[in-house]
């Protein structure tokens, strides 16, 4: 773990990507093969397409649809893959308003981000957290929220060893209603 770093994604490491879907893993899920082979057969029909949906930073495109049927602005949005020398070992996402810290209503945090199910507890998560922090104010951002259910003691771990401050406890919107944390890392240091 001495060559930890966060990148972009990229056509060179799609092969490590691709490596870690085919064991059922997704950044949504640790065991859902058959959502791991539709990302993967995404990869493989339009590599070019895929990389770019993920690096968007000016919120360009079309309106999102929410669960409730409101379309809502896209926002500002960049995915850094998690990287060990070559191996792909997970990703971390920000999202934000261009001009602005503060996140619509209908957003519960900045960040969000997976973990291969063989790298964890490792410091990995916390790593990519903190890198996100030192590279957020390259958009403008002062801090990035950080919300998970209640339930997901490991999250906040990672959030308290990332150096992040628990804000506050609140109904999670885009969770379903569920109860979550949010917390705060200041960004830049």
């Amino acid at each position: 773990m001495n060559l930890l770093r966060l990148q972009a994604p990229d056509r060179a490491m799609l092969p490590s990507y691709l490596a870690a879907l085919k064991t059922g893993w997704t950044p949504e899920s640790d065991h859902d093969l058959a959502a791991a082979e539709q990302l993967a057969a995404r990869v493989a029909s339009a590599p070019e397409h895929l990389l770019s949906m993920f690096w968007n930073p000016a919120g360009q495109g079309p309106p999102v649809a929410l669960d409730d049927g409101r379309e809502v602005p896209r926002l500002a949005h960049v995915r850094h893959w998690i990287v060990d020398g070559d191996a792909y070992c997970g990703e971390v996402n920000l999202r934000w308003q261009p001009g602005s810290n503060e996140l619509p209503t209908y957003c519960d945090g900045h960040v969000g981000y997976a973990v291969v199910p063989w790298m964890r507890r490792r410091g990995v998560a916390r790593f990519a957290l903190q890198g996100l922090a030192r590279i957020a104010p390259t958009w403008g951002l002062k801090w990035i929220d950080i919300a998970m259910d209640v339930d997901n003691a490991a999250s906040r771990r990672v959030a308290e060893s990332a150096g992040a401050t628990l804000m506050d406890e609140y109904v999670a919107v885009e969770q379903g209603g569920v109860r979550a944390y949010r917390y705060r890392l200041a960004c830049g240091q």
